[in-house]
């Protein structure tokens, strides 16, 4: 079972081995390696920014081992949010990034001021595509990010009536 939990100091330096992690930098849109202590920077400051949220996801087996499977990150301007998701190597292909992506964003849409949240996605990322189209996302156009092609997909918050 998939459960949420804010990011802390103390995840520091497993998100930066998941962005590291060669596969990730592939599908990134700056594929260089990441200097430990440019994360720690950067990552001290997205903790300190009231606009930003970062989620681990953990996973709770039946046997009651946790294990986080990832992060999803947040970065809020107005009303609208770009989402960003890496998952730890050994859970991928197996369907959670799409619960994780799903979870993550109900939550962040019923804690936030956010309306919308927008993902961009590289043309060449298939699995991505289709684990943000699974949790809900939907396309809008193909855009440009940092001169690469990205699919550009969005998310709103329904309105009650």
């Amino acid at each position: 079972m998939i459960k949420l939990r804010r990011a802390t100091r103390k995840d520091c330096r497993l998100i930066w081995q998941w962005a590291n992690d060669p596969e990730v930098r592939a599908v990134s849109f700056a594929p260089e390696p990441i200097l430990y202590e440019d994360h720690v920077n950067w990552y001290e400051t997205r903790l300190n920014d009231a606009g930003c949220c970062i989620y681990i996801a953990d996973d709770i087996a039946e046997n009651s081992d946790l294990e986080s499977v990832g992060q999803i990150r947040f970065d809020l301007k107005g009303q609208e949010a770009v989402i960003s998701i890496s998952l730890d190597r050994k859970f991928r292909g197996q369907g959670r990034g799409a619960r994780i992506i799903e979870l993550a964003s109900r939550a962040f849409l019923e804690t936030s001021d956010a309306r919308i949240i927008h993902a961009y996605i590289k043309k060449d990322n298939a699995t991505s595509l289709a684990a943000f189209k699974k949790a809900g996302f939907s396309s809008v156009k193909s855009v440009l990010v940092a001169n690469q092609p990205a699919h550009h997909l969005i998310l709103g918050r329904e309105e009650k009536s």
